[in-house]
């Protein structure tokens, strides 16, 4: 299946530069977005997205352009080329699909997508289409997959007063991307998805539950569950199982009014395999529209926790059984947590149609004992620093 996907990509891409030649002729639009954005950290001792106590500008700034051929009358094709200054963050193709425009309600999407998991996963990189310098990172952490290969179905109906839509997915992901300080590329399949939003005068509401099957290849891990098993300890190589179904649910709520706004989304993850964390997450953000000038403050919290470990190797048996012990018990004290809490205000100023300038203050406290997002904590103290964020963001 993936290797269709590969090909799809292939002809889509072939089918466009074979045309680039006519593009005069064709009905073509080009657009972009990008951010400059600078951090600093005010703890000495900790960093938090790459943020550490001088100013940096390499971790968030990127700069993309996006291409729109309507091919036929309903049918599109679109591409978006991303390019990120973090070093490990993969510039490239970051979409690359059709659109088919069925009729007034039905739409179908087939290739590389975005993941339709919260309200602002289709411009997550697009910093202009929201007032914070980086969304919450509570939720839009990147633990979920970004992106899938695959067919998109939306319907759209409503009256006058009341729009909605319904928008299903289903597809597959085989990419490397960073969970848990680890480095993983899952293998994911029968990845789907049912998401329904509603919309009335200035108030809209988001539903979603999203489901995949995961088979992940970590070496050191599976070797240690299948010692187990040899062991005859089956409970806790289960417990250390790299395959499984991940499930997400997600609500959303927002009222936008010509003077100010509330909005608010909130997200359960459970996971099988042990590398995803169970966890909670959520924020609510307000703000005031004082043109050009926002003003907003967001609250966000997160709660992560791992099922509890198996104790079903004795200790004191034999020197080998209790080096098994331990061994089992570092993957546990290993697996990072990411509880925290933050509250932040900022302000942003238009300074046209196409600039605006942002500036942002972020309180975080995580938990004692966890890493709560940050890249290096003392586990003996409770990890806790002020983040400071500007950023110019611009869409043409």
């Amino acid at each position: 299946m993936l290797l269709k996907y590969r090909l799809l990509h292939l002809l889509l891409g072939s089918v466009f530069l074979s045309s680039a030649s006519q593009a005069n002729e064709l009905p073509i639009e080009i657009s972009g977005f990008g951010k400059v954005v600078g951090g600093y950290l005010d703890d000495p001792d900790l960093a938090y997205q790459g943020y550490e106590d001088e100013l940096s500008f390499d971790r968030q700034s990127l700069a993309a352009i996006q291409i729109d051929w309507q091919v036929m009358p309903k049918l599109s094709l679109t591409t978006q080329l991303l390019a990120h200054s973090n070093k490990n963050r993969e510039s490239g193709v970051e979409w690359l699909y059709l659109t088919y425009e069925v009729d007034d309600q039905w739409q179908i999407r087939l290739g590389k997508q975005r993941t339709p998991f919260f309200r602002y996963s289709d411009v997550l990189n697009v910093g202009f289409a929201y007032h914070w310098v980086t969304p919450p990172q509570q939720l839009y952490n990147g633990v979920l997959f970004p992106t899938y290969d695959g067919l998109n179905v939306k319907y759209r109906f409503g009256t006058q007063d009341v729009q909605a839509s319904l928008e299903g997915y289903w597809g597959e992901f085989n990419d490397e991307y960073n969970i848990a300080n680890l480095t993983i590329q899952p293998d994911i399949k029968n990845f789907h998805g049912l998401i329904g939003n509603v919309r009335w005068q200035n108030l809209s509401a988001q539903l979603g539950f999203h489901s995949g099957d995961i088979d992940l290849v970590l070496e050191d891990l599976n070797g240690l569950a299948d010692i187990l098993q040899q062991a005859g300890y089956q409970a806790s190589a289960d417990s250390l199982s790299t395959n499984g179904n991940v499930e997400v649910l997600f609500a959303g709520i927002a009222y936008h009014d010509i003077d100010y706004f509330v909005e608010a989304e909130v997200i359960k993850l459970i996971g099988e395999p042990i590398v995803f964390p169970t966890s909670s997450s959520a924020y609510v953000s307000a703000g005031l529209y004082l043109p050009p000038f926002t003003i907003h403050t967001t609250l966000a919290t997160s709660h992560a926790s791992y099922p509890p470990r198996v104790n079903e190797i004795p200790l004191g048996l034999a020197p080998q059984v209790d080096q098994l012990a331990f061994a089992y018990n570092q993957v546990y004290a290993s697996l990072a947590k990411d509880s925290l809490d933050s509250i932040g205000i900022g302000a942003r100023y238009d300074l046209s149609a196409h600039f605006a300038f942002k500036a942002d203050i972020i309180r975080l406290r995580g938990k004692q004992g966890q890493r709560s997002f940050f890249d290096n904590p003392d586990n003996s103290n409770r990890p806790a620093a002020t983040l400071y964020q500007f950023s110019l963001e611009w869409v043409f």
